[in-house]
């Protein structure tokens, strides 16, 4: 069982299921996007700033299970001889787990790159979260892997998140633990216990 909804107006997808679903939880509502649950015009979208636009289908399913995410192109933001970006979509896993040995990047890449360079064969130089998106690179060959690690140190890194309210100052460096409340799914700034 799922519930749809029509678009009436352009905006982001996250926004509107928040507006159209406002007596689930945050919680609740994050993890139906990051699971695959929610679909656009059909198809599964895991990217809480997916575009909407006036007539778009929003579909979510009733079931907080996941869905099975179809196998889709990822996006290739660079490749050459050496290196290869690509955009990791939120809900996608970056390399396989003993649960997971088929549906994540780095497979997805193999099979993509496969039909037009047979036999090419991949090594992560990183890692980010299943449920964080972002740029996710891989090399071409073990010894280029190495290299890029040995300096992974020096490279500059840029993170961005959304967060609630209005940050005081509104730019800068926050340089403080971070907490996960897990009942509420929702990350805290600042000392704490442990």
């Amino acid at each position: 069982m799922s519930e749809k909804f029509s678009v009436t107006a352009a905006g982001g997808l996250l926004a509107f299921l928040h507006a159209q679903l406002h007596d689930w939880s945050r919680k609740t509502v994050k993890q139906r996007l990051q699971t695959g649950c929610v679909r656009v015009n059909g198809a599964v979208a895991l990217r809480h700033d997916h575009p909407l636009e006036a007539g778009d289908v929003v579909e979510v399913a009733a079931t907080s299970r996941p869905a099975i995410v179809a196998r889709e192109r990822l996006v290739i933001l660079h490749a050459d001889a050496d290196l290869i970006a690509i955009d990791k979509p939120a809900g996608l896993l970056a390399v396989g787990t003993a649960q997971e040995h088929r549906h994540h990047a780095l497979a997805l890449l193999r099979e993509q790159l496969a039909r037009r360079e047979p036999g090419m064969r991949l090594w992560p130089v990183h890692r980010i979260d299943q449920g964080t998106s972002g740029v996710l690179l891989f090399a071409t060959s073990h010894a280029m892997r190495e290299a890029v690690m040995a300096r992974w140190g020096e490279a500059e890194k840029t993170y961005l998140a959304a967060v609630e309210g209005r940050p005081d100052p509104a730019q800068g460096a926050f340089d403080q633990p971070l907490r996960l409340d897990d009942r509420e799914y929702r990350m805290h700034v600042g000392r704490h216990p442990g």
